[in-house]
């Protein structure tokens, strides 16, 4: 069954595929304009900080092909894609992005990706954020704590400004209303019949990483989430195709071959958990008179599967399995990401055992060389369903 979206939807999702150009303006006038632009590499840097220094924060992260090429003249051809993507722009110098960034902003989720730092260190000034590993417990939050602190006086070192609790707690309430609207839109897609399809709402979801203006972006979601409203299907309607639930490494445009398997094969992406979906908007950042401390809890708790033991990526994917009412999980692995790989085993245990539901582990990469072999394995099972 081919899905389709209602043409008023569709209308109101075309302007945020047009923020790309709209935010590449920015970047080349912020330096008349003496604007400053942090390019960020992970959901664990707050944004909250670079914002509240009037800086332009841009995500970095590589999750295109085309690049690999170049950075495995540097890199090993047996690390994980998104490292040699993301270093293959900084490389060719093909990254708008990364091109315009006064600094970047890198974090220790992997070894690969702090040895990768280590080289773009030659090409522009790169702060990394040393996370611990071990949330809950009291040291690592006070550590934590100290690296937050790390990044604001890096920050403030390179933007003249400083950084206070009232801009901090400015920017949390314009990111938490950002949240909460694409946490807002993404419950739609828990009813019989989804107004979106899987990439449409990967598009949006990607879309934040260049809103440059929040409370405009955030007008904007307010919009498209009253149009959709308006004009989602009813609920005396139903879909009787297989609804998936998609976990795993990060996704996005370039690198969404399973998502779309899964689409074109008949089934329903419903809930997306990977670092570019649910997982970093479906909690507010509490705030304290202390942001520093508000912002340390809150990033710190970050379901990402180099936290070890990672029990509250667990907890979120159960709770999300009952709330879009999946049939199945798709866990969308990359080759040589080690923390998320080894963590499949664990997260296909605990899903099966405990939510009686069937678990598919996809371990690729950004070549379609694959991309037939996977869509026999989806097709059977989606079958299975």
């Amino acid at each position: 069954m081919t899905r389709t979206t209602h043409p008023a939807i569709k209308a109101a999702l075309k302007p945020f595929t047009l923020l790309s150009e709209h935010c590449q303006r920015h970047l080349a006038e912020a330096p008349e304009n003496g604007i400053k632009v942090a390019g960020i590499y992970c959901a664990f840097a707050p944004e909250e900080l670079v914002r509240a220094a009037g800086m332009i924060p841009v995500s970095l992260c590589g999750k295109d092909e085309k690049p690999i090429a170049v950075a495995e003249t540097e890199l090993p051809a047996a690390l994980c894609p998104l490292i040699k993507s993301s270093y293959g722009f900084a490389l060719s110098g093909t990254c708008p992005y990364f091109a315009a960034a006064d600094v970047i902003i890198g974090e220790t989720t992997c070894d690969g990706k702090k040895k990768m730092f280590e080289r773009m260190a030659a090409l522009k000034p790169v702060h990394v954020m040393q996370l611990p590993y071990a949330a809950d417990s009291a040291p690592a939050k006070e550590f934590w704590r100290s690296e937050v602190q790390r990044l604001k006086a890096f920050i403030e070192d390179h933007t003249g400004r400083v950084i206070t609790d009232e801009g901090l707690a400015h920017q949390a309430d314009l990111l938490n209303t950002r949240n909460e609207a694409l946490m807002a839109i993404s419950t739609l897609m828990a009813g019989p019949v989804p107004p979106l399809t899987g990439r449409e709402m990967l598009m949006l979801m990607e879309s934040r990483n260049v809103a440059v203006d929040l409370s405009a972006y955030n007008a904007m979601l307010d919009d498209l989430l009253q149009t959709i409203l308006a004009n989602a299907p009813a609920e005396t309607e139903k879909n009787s195709a297989p609804r998936v639930l998609i976990t795993g490494c990060p996704m996005g445009s370039g690198s969404d071959k399973v998502l779309r398997l899964v689409e074109e094969l008949g089934g329903l992406v419903v809930a997306q958990e990977h670092c570019g979906g649910l997982k970093s908007i479906f909690r507010p950042v509490e705030k304290e008179a202390d942001m520093i401390n508000a912002l340390s809890d809150h990033y710190l708790g970050t379901p990402c599967a180099c936290m070890s033991p990672n029990t509250r990526r667990l907890d979120l994917l159960k709770d999300l399995v009952t709330q879009f009412r999946a049939d199945a999980v798709v866990d969308a692995t990359l080759q040589s990401c080690h923390p998320y790989t080894v963590e499949h085993t664990t997260v296909a245990d605990t899903l099966e055992n405990e939510c009686d539901i069937p678990v598919l582990h996809v371990n690729t990469g950004y070549s379609p060389s694959d991309t037939e072999q996977i869509r026999i394995r989806v097709e059977a099972f989606l079958e299975m369903i």
